[in-house]
């Protein structure tokens, strides 16, 4: 028999099953208060750990969601959306103007581009008490040389809204001689101590070659038909930001024709071809054209360029999931001892409703439902909880940061000069979904106890 408001059995109230559910879940929202307060402490801190468990899983999907999404960002903002180049990229392609036509055929847009490492040559300020400042000079080897056109940086890679200092302009003086300028990120003119009209000298790996040889025996020599070259001097003419710390720390570009004669190449000749299509997420189609029309070089999209990256965040996100997840089995089972401990206190009331004619299920359904409501509401504080951590973010690391001195997100490791986020609807969901679920199945033993009490001995329960 069932037991109903009305004190009668073996008919259902009004409404049918959904009285019956109504009624269950009123005395499961009881059973959570104790007689004098408005919230048991049990209940309280049953909440709070859903509540935790949640807000944690949340706040760390969101980060590296918003780390991956941000990371792909910065990557198509930083780079062409596919590159065409000698397969293994063991040389520079002789003639460019036959696929850039190819590509512009394809209906996408396309630049020769010269794509280097090159070894930096600058000069350091040296103090001295008691002494007019001297300078040394340093080299920096952690750098490379994009040569493209202006229109490039301004159309595709957007510098022109990017520009901290100075102008986006290779020429430095257009009525001298020697007017080679060179674009510097922030960073690297940060840590070479560089601004807006200073000098460098670049040298070129091709260059540096030329100057030796390996003999037979495996010994070094200079090279007898090798000559000495000047390398070329490049004033600072710009200085950008593009917000992804690795590529301002090492990136540079320089005029194509200016690059070209750094690396002794022809002015036909391109390390590379960058390409642009309508959509970097998805080109399929039009990679397996260029694939087929320009089958004697190999084009590689920005994916397959950083597939080892992207691929580490996914498993990692993954990972982070999974084991997060453990974080809200501990919670559902801080609920299970709630809700036994619950079963002990209210032995008396179980005894009482089955005399009157409670069912087991509907004893079981008292119960399952507390374990129903802990996880409702605990998600849902939950969520509201990791939704303010995600919003403030960043203000809550620069505070930790100035409290306890050290930097919990450095630039030079994580790539951004932010913590990024991005709250994907579809994985709190999934999260709230299973913190109900572990959180119901967690009263499933403390329900099954209450039902197979007997009343008798319940009633004479002190």
């Amino acid at each position: 028999m069932l037991f109903y408001p009305d004190g009668m059995a073996n008919h259902p109230p009004e409404g049918g099953i959904r009285g019956i559910m109504r009624v269950e879940l009123f005395l499961a929202g009881r059973y959570l208060r104790p007689k004098r307060n408005m919230v048991s402490l049990f209940t309280v801190f049953s909440l709070i750990g859903v509540m935790l468990g949640v807000a944690v899983v949340m706040i760390v999907l969101a980060v590296m969601t918003g780390f991956t999404d941000k990371m792909k960002s910065k990557l198509i903002d930083t780079q062409a959306h596919f590159q065409v180049r000698v397969p293994g990229n063991r040389s520079a392609i002789r003639d460019h103007r036959p696929i850039v036509r190819k590509i512009e055929k394809a209906g996408a847009e396309a630049a020769p581009g010269i794509l280097q490492p090159v070894l930096v040559q600058y000069k350091v300020r040296i103090k001295r008490e008691g002494a007019p400042d001297a300078y040394a000079q340093a080299f920096d080897a952690r750098g490379y040389i994009i040569g493209v056109d202006r229109d490039i940086l301004v159309s595709k890679l957007k510098l022109d809204k990017s520009l901290k200092a100075g102008r986006l302009e290779y020429a430095n003086d257009e009525n001298a001689l020697d007017n080679r300028g060179i674009i510097i990120g922030e960073a690297m003119a940060k840590r070479l101590r560089l601004k807006v009209g200073d000098k460098i000298i670049l040298h070129s790996s091709n260059r540096l070659l030329e100057l030796v040889k390996f003999s037979p025996d495996g010994s070094v020599r200079a090279n007898d038909s090798g000559s000495a070259y000047v390398p070329p001097e490049f004033t600072v003419t710009g200085i950008y930001s593009l917000g992804k710390y690795d590529f301002d720390n090492t990136a540079m570009f320089v005029d194509y024709g200016e690059a070209a004669d750094l690396f002794n190449l022809r002015y036909t000749n391109a390390t590379c071809v960058f390409g642009w299509g309508r959509d970097a997420f998805d080109q399929q189609k039009l990679i397996a054209e260029l694939r087929r029309s320009i089958s004697d070089h190999e084009v590689v999209t920005w994916e397959e360029n950083n597939r080892p990256v992207l691929e580490v965040l996914n498993v990692e996100k993954r990972m982070m999931f999974f084991l997060l997840i453990f974080i809200v089995l501990v919670a559902a089972f801080c609920s299970t001892i709630t809700l036994i401990t619950t079963v002990y206190q209210k032995t008396r009331e179980i005894g009482l409703l089955k005399a009157l004619g409670a069912s087991d299920r509907a004893v079981t359904m008292i119960f399952l439902g507390q374990g129903l409501l802990i996880g409702i509401f605990g998600s849902g504080f939950g969520v509201a909880l990791g939704s303010l951590v995600i919003g403030f973010r960043n203000h809550i690391l620069r505070f930790v940061s100035r409290c306890t001195g050290m930097e919990l997100f450095p630039k030079q490791f994580y790539y951004f000069n932010e913590l990024p986020a991005h709250i994907v609807w579809q994985d709190v969901a999934f999260i709230v979904a299973v913190s109900i679920v572990l959180c119901t199945l967690g009263a499933v033993i403390p329900a099954r106890r209450a039902a197979r009490l007997d009343p008798a001995r319940a009633l004479r329960y002190e």
